[in-house]
């Protein structure tokens, strides 16, 4: 490779494989089952759902400090609700922003700066995903607090989307676990270095903090809708119950009109 080679920016981008990919280059199993597939490509993408451009530059005075601004700035200019990150460790700076992702590391050190950049970047995508997700249920949740106490006969109506938002909050539950595993345990495929990587970029964004506020309003839903489907069967059984008394009751009078009737015509 010729001094040349070595300052010019290498560009990946990792998205996610579709059944017909066979080079799969890095698989996640938490919080959810990913496999990746990296292209290498000769300039900046137009940004892609669902992918991670990463930018690899050479450290130091083997970049032009023009050309090391000039990526920095791109990074930036990514989605500004996202936090900017920028960690370092060791010989290794890491810049990140919602699917943009540069590094500043010896060729050595690229392969585990792109495992850490794509397992922090699923991660916090998926605990992103699953905030909003609460944020929407919030008016719906606040509307429904009055099916944990006196249920009307209308609300009956109600009860095949409780169920839904009770089975949503319980795939919720299950989601924030595996989520919390991706902070605690992390990948077993990544390396030590990008264990260390990854682990920096969670701490400075906060996901630890963030993952146990969302676990706490999913227990608020587990709990609200756990209550309400409960009122909703007793509810339901108590009519059944009601209109099962009703009939024997009706079947007895019944009877009772027969021999009546059989004993005034005798």
């Amino acid at each position: 490779m010729t001094p040349q080679e070595v300052r010019s920016p290498t560009i990946w981008r990792l998205r996610q494989a579709t059944p017909d990919d066979s080079n799969i280059w890095l698989a996640l199993e938490h919080p959810t089952s990913l496999k990746l597939v990296r292209e290498l490509l000769t300039d900046l993408p137009a940004d892609a759902d669902g992918s991670l451009t990463f930018v690899h530059l050479l450290p130091g005075i083997e970049t032009p400090f023009d050309v090391q601004k000039k990526f920095e700035a791109w990074v930036a200019e990514c989605d500004s609700a996202e936090p900017y990150l920028d960690v370092v460790s060791r010989n290794v700076r890491l810049v990140w922003r919602d699917r943009r992702c540069l590094a500043f590391a010896p060729a050595q050190s690229v392969d585990d700066c792109l495992a850490a950049a794509a397992a922090f970047s699923h991660t916090y995508s998926t605990l992103s995903s699953e905030e909003a997700r609460l944020e929407e249920a919030w008016p719906a949740m606040m509307a429904d607090v009055a099916l944990t106490h006196d249920v009307p006969r209308a609300a009956l109506r109600e009860q095949s989307r409780v169920n839904n938002m009770t089975r949503r909050f319980q795939s919720a539950r299950i989601l924030v676990t595996r989520i919390d595993m991706a902070l605690q345990r992390r990948e077993p495929t990544l390396l030590p270095a990008a264990k260390r990587l990854f682990s920096d970029l969670a701490l400075q964004s906060d996901l630890a903090s963030r993952v146990r506020l969302l676990d706490d309003g999913i227990e608020v839903g587990e709990d609200l809708y756990e209550r309400a489907n409960d009122r909703l069967i007793e509810y339901r059984n108590f009519l059944t119950e009601l209109w099962v008394e009703i009939a024997i009751l009706c079947a007895i009078l019944a009877e009772f009109a027969v021999l009546l009737v059989d004993l005034f015509e005798r």
